[in-house]
């Protein structure tokens, strides 16, 4: 519903249904900024009390097994006043777009008004893009431009994060590609633009002089 009232006045802002949706991935951001922010931040927490306890934890493990190593282990999380179930903290800016991707794609899928419409190089914002063709045999483009974006803005924060939070990023990337290749290139629009505004957060946070010089 709300997706719904922003895209309508942008629409009649701009006359065009391509641009329409392009803002409307821009205000989403910027709304959920503050919620990024803050998950960032608890991620940034939790990464660094990993780093801290980490020397400790592997001596642990490699001294002890079985239910002494998970006793001697729960003991060493008490001391520092930290449980497991904080690891969840290190998902939160994924689980943060689920519920803003399915409303996109509710939305976006059965915008009727789309159909038909083209949009700079797509033919039709309510169909795959099939930008290129290979004998009858199409590709879409855009899903690919999407997936390529959201690796980008991974890499920007490449040092930051640990191994293990590149390759849960790297497959939600590559989930993305799967769930978006052949859907309608309005919708794959919206979320490249998003990705493509996050890459540009990321830059601007992960390099401060850029950010600087862009403003």
């Amino acid at each position: 519903f709300v997706l719904g009232i922003f895209y309508f006045v942008l629409y009649r802002v701009f006359s065009s249904e391509g641009f329409a949706i392009v803002g409307l991935s821009a205000i989403v951001t910027l709304l959920v900024l503050p919620l990024y922010n803050m998950a960032d931040a608890w991620q940034d927490e939790e990464r660094e009390k990993q780093r801290n306890m980490k020397s400790k934890l592997d001596d642990i493990k490699a001294a002890f097994h079985g239910d002494e190593r998970h006793m001697i282990t729960n003991t060493y999380y008490r001391q520092q006043h930290y449980h497991p179930i904080m690891q969840l903290r290190s998902v939160i800016g994924v689980a943060i777009q689920v519920p803003f991707f399915i409303a996109a794609y509710h939305y976006l899928s059965h915008l009727t008004v789309l159909e038909g419409v083209s949009f700079l190089f797509l033919k039709d914002l309510s169909k795959p893009d099939g930008l290129f063709k290979i004998g009858n045999f199409s590709i879409n483009i855009m899903p690919i431009l999407m997936t390529v974006i959201n690796l980008m803005s991974a890499f920007v924060y490449a040092n930051k994060l640990t191994r293990k939070e590149l390759v849960q990023l790297a497959l939600m990337a590559l989930l993305f590609l799967v769930l978006l290749y052949t859907s309608p290139s309005g919708l794959v629009l919206y979320w490249t633009m998003n990705n493509f505004y996050s890459l540009l957060k990321n830059i601007i946070y992960r390099y401060p002089k850029v950010g600087k010089t862009l403003n």
